[in-house]
């Protein structure tokens, strides 16, 4: 753990208050201070003025005088403690309803921080949103509904003993694979349906289109009231949202990263949809995930983790016997072409089109994003050193790096004009597919420009992961596997497997899959076996083996070159950690990577936690620090 919060007193040259006899019994609150200097929060006593003594509670937001600034404060206790009841300063002015922030939240957000390092106050920003005042004078409770839950299908799916587990009160610990060919979003909305009727459900997902096909689902199989805490909404929406989960028991909320921290009841319920998906982690310090928040939650919650192919951390979990992992397999007829079966995809998708509509994935937007003299394969460059690269079928190759445009391209090794491409974009794909099924409608979905439900009738779709159409297909091609499970980072294979089974479930039951991998290849073996988890062993020990995460916990620490150098020399005194760095990111700065196992994981946080203060009491730089990157 961090090392804990030590009171102090913040005193000033002020009299005793002249009102004291109007103060309550308990005079004093212990704040939390968002102190100017960063890293250096502490808690502080501060005397209550009367006129504001009612609303002053534990979890109560309030401003109060910090040598010689105004700062933020939250109120943790009362006391009757008056030890240095003449030099107390007094609370400014109340900024929050009263107990806004409830113990439990609290401790949560310690945990967390515990977890994670940095300040308690950095966590506690990103869990509230923006104050308006307007909203606290709403209603902020939801009408109490009756409603009823159809379970139709569901338990001919998951089995009788899951499904009575599932519609009971009894604390869950599960991983649950999404089944094979089955919607997922009505698969979801039916997981919280049936634990929303015995307690709270807190629903997290990757991003505001999951929401609103979930909400869609629920909807339409049962009219009860849906609470949606997002960042895309409106301050005003989504300050009421929080206030209603602060002050009432909302039995369904559905929320984004951002409502990782809700407020709720003990005994409740809290499902993480695909903790893989890079959406789940914080980008601001101090760089939390959704999925370690809620496993950091109190001890009567009951978890449930659902995905196509889960993280390698859950798999750990499954793998130590800490979570239940529940493989469903659905009724389909689902056939797995290979790219060494001697069959086009082509063929996969004139095949396909008389029954429905196929969805292509590609690795990447564009046209052709890379490409090769055809005669020598030597790379297309720019005079500046640039690769060029061709935006669109009628457009000149332009330079990456300078965007100087070539209007008479030649090789500069042999002088040859044709360009070979090598690393095609959707929109070549595109244009070479639908030359090959004329007078058939061909969409693409990719970057900004994301069609999100299926175009009626049958078509081809070619999609980037993760901007899909929502709807169910005959057949799926999937494009480009040497590229997306062969790139050059940690997580590759783990999210090209999440992409590409997370489109096996767009499948109809009756449809083919064809994959740009041989036969032989594990991902393969993993969809001809019907489970995402077929070799996760394997590489659970590769990862352990090579002192990785989930095995080990990671650090990614920035600064200037001269102190990051000095901080290296010391770390390896200290013959604690495993060291990979400094590499250089410019001229000025430089970054190293340190792990620990799992076990030394506080140790490493309160080291890191250490140098940041002493850096900010010196003045100094800081370290711009990361634990638990998504990936290295």
């Amino acid at each position: 753990m961090a090392a804990p919060l030590k009171l102090k007193r913040q005193v000033s040259a002020t009299s005793k208050p002249k009102n004291l006899a109007s103060v309550s019994k308990l005079p004093i609150a212990s704040v939390l201070v968002d102190t100017p200097v960063s890293h250096l929060e502490g808690i502080y006593d501060y005397w209550i003025p009367s006129k504001i003594d009612k609303l002053v509670t534990i979890g109560t937001k309030v401003i109060v005088p910090f040598g010689n600034v105004n700062a933020d404060g939250l109120v943790i206790n009362r006391t009757l403690n008056q030890s240095n009841d003449g030099k107390l300063k007094e609370i400014i002015d109340v900024t929050s309803l009263s107990s806004m922030v409830s113990a439990q939240m609290l401790e949560h957000i310690e945990m967390v921080r515990n977890r994670f390092g940095g300040s308690f106050w950095s966590l506690l920003k990103q869990s509230i949103p923006k104050r308006v005042v307007k909203v606290e004078k709403m209603k902020t409770e939801l009408d109490s509904q009756t409603y009823n839950h159809a379970n139709d299908n569901l338990q001919d799916l998951i089995g009788r003993a899951d499904f009575g587990m599932l519609n009971s009160n009894k604390r869950l610990k599960w991983a649950v694979n999404l089944p094979i060919a089955t919607d997922s979003a009505l698969f979801v909305a039916k997981i919280v349906l049936a634990r929303a009727q015995f307690n709270q459900v807190l629903l997290l997902v990757p991003d505001d289109k999951d929401i609103r096909l979930i909400k869609r689902q629920i909807d339409q199989i049962s009219k009860v009231d849906v609470l949606e805490l997002s960042s895309n909404l409106d301050s005003s929406t989504r300050y009421r949202n929080f206030l209603q989960t602060c002050f009432g028991a909302p039995k369904i909320i559905i929320a984004n990263r951002s409502g990782a921290f809700t407020n709720l009841k003990s005994d409740s319920t809290v499902i993480v949809l695909n903790d893989l998906d890079a959406s789940h982690y914080e980008q601001h310090s101090p760089g939390w995930n959704s999925r370690d928040v809620t496993l950091l939650r109190d001890k009567n919650t009951s978890f449930i983790f659902v995905s196509a192919s889960h993280s390698l951390e859950i798999a750990r979990l499954i793998d130590v016997g800490w979570l239940e992992q529940k493989i469903y397999k659905s009724k389909s007829e689902i056939s797995i072409v290979a790219s060494d079966s001697n069959r086009s995809f082509l063929s996969t998708i004139k095949k396909s089109l008389s029954s429905g509509s196929v969805l292509v994935t590609v690795s990447e937007k564009g046209y052709a994003n890379v490409f090769l003299c055809s005669k020598c394969r030597n790379s297309a460059k720019c005079d500046c050193g640039g690769k060029l690269q061709i935006k669109s079928s009628n457009s000149q190759p332009e330079c990456y790096l300078c965007s100087k445009k070539v209007s008479d391209w030649h090789c500069l090794y042999c002088g040859d004009t044709r360009p070979y491409v090598i690393s095609k974009g959707i929109d070549r794909n595109a244009e070479e597919i639908g030359k090959a099924n004329p007078n058939i409608p061909i969409y693409t979905s990719s970057g900004t420009k994301q069609i999100e439900d299926l175009p009626e009738g049958h078509c081809i779709v070619l999609s980037t992961a993760g901007s899909e159409p929502n709807g169910e297909y005959s057949a799926v091609v999937m494009l480009d596997g040497e590229n997306i499970f062969n790139r050059p980072t940690l997580r590759a294979e783990e999210i090209a497997r999440l992409n590409w089974f997370s489109n096996l479930s767009r499948l109809s039951s009756k449809s083919e899959v064809f994959v740009s991998l041989s036969n032989n290849h594990p991902v393969v073996q993993s969809m001809l076996k019907g489970s995402s988890s077929y070799s996760v062993k394997r590489e659970l020990e590769n990862r352990e083996a090579a002192k990785l995460p989930p095995y080990y916990r990671v650090a990614s620490v920035s600064g200037s070159k001269a102190d990051i150098s000095k901080f290296v020399h010391n770390l390896i005194a200290t013959k604690k950690y495993e060291i990979t760095g400094p590499v250089e990111m410019n001229h000025l700065e430089s970054k190293l990577l340190i792990r620990v196992e799992s076990s030394g994981g506080s140790d490493l946080v309160d080291l890191l936690d250490d140098v940041v203060k002493i850096q900010g009491i010196k003045g100094k730089k800081i370290f711009r620090v990361r634990l638990d990157p998504y990936d290295l």
